[in-house]
């Protein structure tokens, strides 16, 4: 525990997790902890597993095994149901899909190191002492810090099984000079920038004139980062269908779609294309496409006598049955989470991969969509290239993972690859705005204020239809200020329910959704057509989404996914350019704390921000609220460009 102390003091502050565990409380370092995820249902006991085991639980497609630290703590317990305010806690581990139940998560704390420097305080608790890495004192309360390594350990757990290493080049030394990347201006020519497959950007794509230009470091760099995503998630592959798996030497290259076609024998091939979105690396994805036939094969095994599908007469998705559907999107997912762990495990971040979507179809009409798909997100494209074969089906397949440039850059710095990009050519970070050079003519004002209009307009028709009411917009604001600014302009001191949604692609924002408690239960109260309300207890305080019933709350979220997405899609639709909405999160706070929160989840709002607002009113039921378009700073200038046309 002295060594912890010591090791602690190397660094002023750390972020914990604090749990519950019947009166007792405890905390679990944050770098520890993958996602809190809220238990259901969905928990599936294990016969005749050790009671500390709970059982295990499916999560996106990843099954977690659940292990209970009130019954490692508390020997003598036997039986305990899940209740509301438990949680599973999901580990990060080294590929193993581990997570913890606890009572319940009281909240997510950055505090000082200093509190861990109180010597060996006495404690009475029942948790084993090799499982106490040390004992803070905070607010004269004690706090237990778990030791996560050795409580896994204790159920016999290697967390360092051997991976399969896939092969990779040696690694290129290079001798003085700075390590660049080059854009080049003019059209690429016929010849290779390497060795590896380089190909001018195909289709409409062409129409970019800018490439980027690899080192042989940074080139056999991201070729280990292929070798190693792809190896990982062919393991995961193996074990799924218990058959050999041969994987080729990774390529890097600006690749052009239209030379996917390449790997399966032409573009008229029939292919399943799974297409798979990273959250944690902004703007990258993975692209898993497979031969139709051999793979159909694979999954009809895989299902057994469940499924009706004949592998020799699929040709579309309308040809597969539920079954086949969702065995496609778990084998997707479960490849890409295990190609997206190990280069989180390789870079020290965090990545997640949003459920997969997959087309059956010709592989030359997949490039198409995919170039045309990934235009509206990206400049020019790094294609990071695998492909596999699966000798007993006669499989082909192709993993591409398409890192976007911010990600691109991370992986150099996390892995010590110098770059130095030059800045006269990389014309989109000589428009890149921030809140210190930001002024915004009065036709980008009027532009901006008719994207609030605009968007949300589509939102409020969306809200209309749902609660059958008429539903007018006031003429939008756009201001520069903090967001600590703007709550202060909102006119009362009672709670506030937000919803709110982060927005992905060449501009990225946050769409938020604001109502006072009462109105917010007004609108629920149609959605689950409870008007009478009978399903709440109205002599409670709602002060937290939490207290609300299930019903409710499923009603909430799915009310902030259909504002926002309608919202956001109006404006892609207007701009030609592709924005996605993550689901949305919740939460019921007084102003000023609600957005301290906010500023806290949501990165840029600490900043100085462009805040678009748009005043909602049902008119028949009295209902107020508020629609906030919050563009990040840095990407603004896509959203201007694409405004050009209308000015």
């Amino acid at each position: 525990m002295r060594n912890m102390v010591e090791t602690l003091s190397d660094s002023k502050n750390i972020n914990v997790v604090i749990i519950g565990i019947k009166s007792e409380k405890y905390l679990i370092k944050v770098e520890k902890v993958k996602e809190i995820y809220v238990p259901k249902d969905n928990i599936v006991p294990i016969p005749l597993a050790d009671k500390t085991i709970t059982g295990v639980i499916d999560i996106r497609g990843e099954v977690y095994s659940i292990l209970s630290l009130r019954k490692k703590i508390y020997d003598e317990e036997n039986l305990h149901h899940i209740h509301k305010d438990n949680r599973v806690l999901l580990l990060e581990t080294n590929g193993v899909n581990l997570s913890i139940l606890v009572d319940e998560v009281i909240g997510v704390k950055e505090i000082p190191t200093s509190v861990f420097n109180h010597g060996a305080p006495i404690i009475e608790t029942d948790l084993d002492i090799k499982f106490i890495e040390s004992v803070a004192i905070i607010e004269e309360n004690t706090y237990i810090l778990l030791d996560i390594d050795a409580f896994i350990k204790s159920f016999n757990i290697d967390l360092n099984y051997n991976r399969i290493e896939p092969i990779s080049p040696s690694r290129k030394e290079t001798k003085g000079g700075s390590s660049n990347i080059s854009i080049e201006t003019k059209r690429p020519d016929t010849s290779p920038i390497s060795s590896s497959e380089t190909y001018e950007i195909g289709g409409k794509l062409s129409e970019l004139k800018d490439k980027i230009k690899l080192n042989p470091e940074q080139e056999d760099m991201l070729k280990e980062i292929g070798n190693i995503g792809s190896g990982n998630a062919v393991t995961a592959l193996s074990r799924l269908i218990k058959k050999k798996i041969d994987i080729d030497l990774t390529n890097v290259g600006i690749v052009s779609f239209d030379n996917l076609t390449d790997q399966f024998g032409g573009p008229m091939e029939k292919v399943c294309g799974i297409f798979s979105q990273i959250k944690g690396a902004p703007q990258s994805s993975i692209l898993q496409a497979f031969e139709l036939k051999p793979l159909m094969k694979l999954i009809s095994s895989l299902i057994g006598d469940d499924s009706q599908i004949d592998p020799e007469n699929v040709s579309s998705k309308k040809d597969l049955d539920d079954f086949a559907i969702s065995t496609i999107t778990e084998m997707g997912n479960i490849l890409a989470g295990h190609y997206a762990s190990a280069l989180a495990d390789l870079t020290g971040t965090k990545m997640m991969i949003n459920v997969p979507e997959f087309s059956v179809s010709d592989i030359g009409s997949i490039g198409k969509f995919l170039s045309q798909e990934l235009k509206t997100i990206y400049t020019y494209i790094v294609v990071i290239k695998t492909s596999i074969k699966v000798v007993d089906y006669e499989l082909n397949g192709v993993f591409l993972f398409i890192p976007g440039l911010d990600t691109l850059y991370k992986f150099f710095d996390q892995l010590g690859i110098n770059y130095k990009p030059q800045e006269s050519s990389r014309k989109f970070h000589k428009k890149s705005l921030n809140s210190d050079n930001l002024e915004l003519t009065e036709i980008q004002r009027d532009a901006l204020q008719e994207i609030g209009n605009i968007g949300s307009g589509n939102a409020a028709n969306a809200l209309a239809k749902m609660v059958n009411q008429k539903v007018t917009i006031a003429i939008p604001k756009v201001e520069m200020m903090t967001i600590d600014k703007f709550s202060k302009k909102l006119q009362t001191n009672d709670n506030l329910y937000t919803s709110w949604s982060n927005v992905k692609g060449k501009t990225r924002a946050t769409v938020l959704t604001i109502f006072q408690i009462s109105d917010i239960i007004e609108i629920t109260a149609i959605l689950t057509d409870d008007k009478k309300k009978k399903q709440l207890d109205l002599r409670k305080k709602y002060d937290s989404v939490e207290k609300f019933p299930e019903m409710y709350q499923s009603a909430m979220s799915e009310l902030g996914n259909i504002l926002a997405s309608n919202y956001v899609s109006s404006l892609g639709d207007l701009l030609d350019i592709r924005l996605m909405t993550d689901p949305p999160d919740m939460i019921i706070d007084t102003k000023e704390q609600l957005f301290t929160n906010l500023r806290d989840q949501i990165g840029f709002l600490e900043k100085l921000s462009l805040v678009i607002t748009t005043a909602v009113i049902i008119t028949d039921i009295k209902i107020e609220g508020a629609f906030l378009f919050v563009p990040e700073i840095e990407t603004l200038h896509e959203l201007l460009k694409a405004l050009e046309k209308f000015y």
